[in-house]
């Protein structure tokens, strides 16, 4: 079991490494990056675009408790706890589960047809969870809970969020890149 120090370190190391990982497809074209394989499948811009929404979601929310109360804890030592039901999301996002999940309409990419700049938008988001963990030594993410976006009845610590997020940028971002494998792949 992993303390929330080592939580917070491998979310930023994570999503540092998911940002580099996803600027190989800045140098797309518009018609590469909304290309889909079927209609019903999400192009590379949906995926960034999804994660950009559901992060900012869950950043609203962590900027939001920070400011109004500071509960600290020796995160070097203090044990990661996760909520049973966060545990089976956690599952479920997980890069290793291959089975498609839907997704709830708060979390839908907000458009269809993209244009480069939803790269930037994804990469403030990103990096302001990064620059938003970092600065929180030591509070214990394990004291903050918040309602999901996605249903006010599931409750998550701060722990949970952290790890939904970091599995859940790398699924998408596999996602994205089996498109741009795929031999169907537009040239330009």
């Amino acid at each position: 079991m992993q303390t929330i120090q080592q939580l917070k370190d491998r979310f930023i190391s994570d999503t540092e490494s998911v940002l580099k990982d996803f600027g190989k497809f800045k140098s797309l074209s518009e018609n590469q990056i909304n290309w889909k394989l079927i209609k019903q499948d999400w192009s590379i811009a949906e995926c960034i675009d999804h994660l950009a929404v559901t992060n900012k979601l869950y950043l609203a929310e962590f900027e939001k408790q920070f400011s109004k109360e500071q509960i600290n804890k020796d995160c070097s030592v203090t044990k990661a706890k996760h909520k049973l039901l966060s545990k089976f999301i956690i599952k479920s996002v997980n890069p290793d589960n291959v089975k498609k999940e839907k997704t709830f309409p708060v979390f839908m990419p907000s458009m269809s047809k993209y244009k480069k700049d939803v790269f930037g938008y994804f990469y403030e988001v990103q990096n302001n969870l990064i620059n938003l963990v970092s600065s929180s030594k030591d509070l214990d993410f394990n004291k903050y809970v918040m309602s999901s976006p996605a249903a006010k009845i599931i409750r998550e610590n701060f722990c949970d969020v952290l790890e939904i997020i970091r599995l859940h940028d790398r699924r998408h971002f596999n996602q994205a890149e089996k498109l741009i494998n795929h031999p169907n792949f537009p040239k330009n």
